[in-house]
């Protein structure tokens, strides 16, 4: 008997990426888990779900903001301020790419729990809870930062 060792299966595929909208740009499946150093324990249609509704959700808080951009002109998010570059990348696109990224990645730390009762895995539990709330927190910031408004409110009572 021989013993045949399969390379591991990759978490993505090559080139897999989610469809932007044509105004939006795609989000790149591989560069996802590179940025956040996710490894495979998160199925790759799980990711793509989990981007898929992030799209939805930072695209519904920006509408209003394309929609006057798009009355400005801007065929395409990369059109509005398209000299605006960080990195030799445009700007807004990095950004939109960083809320789109953080919304998914809050969804994923909320919905992947640890099986065991372990007081370890309650652990766990509470430290993806905290997770979730800061990957929250850093998608709000970045629809602040499309937006150009101040990522904090105060008000005097």
């Amino acid at each position: 008997m021989s013993f045949v060792a399969l390379p591991p299966t990759p978490a993505s595929p090559a080139a897999s990426v989610v469809p932007g909208d044509g105004w939006y740009p795609d989000i790149d499946c591989n560069d996802f888990r590179n940025a956040l150093r996710m490894g495979e324990m998160v199925t790759h249609d799980r990711l793509v779900g989990a981007i898929e509704g992030a799209q939805v959700t930072v695209e519904r808080e920006l509408a209003a903001w394309r929609a006057a951009c798009e009355m400005w002109g801007a065929a395409t998010l990369a059109e509005v301020e398209p000299n605006r570059l960080s990195g030799g990348k445009h700007r807004l696109t990095l950004i939109y790419t960083r809320a789109v990224r953080m919304h998914a990645a809050a969804e994923l730390a909320e919905t992947h729990r640890d099986l065991t009762a372990t007081q370890d895995g309650q652990a766990r539990a509470d430290t993806d809870e905290t997770t979730a709330r800061e990957y929250l927190r850093r998608a709000t910031h970045a629809v602040r930062d499309i937006l150009g408004v101040t990522r904090t409110a105060v008000e005097l009572i």
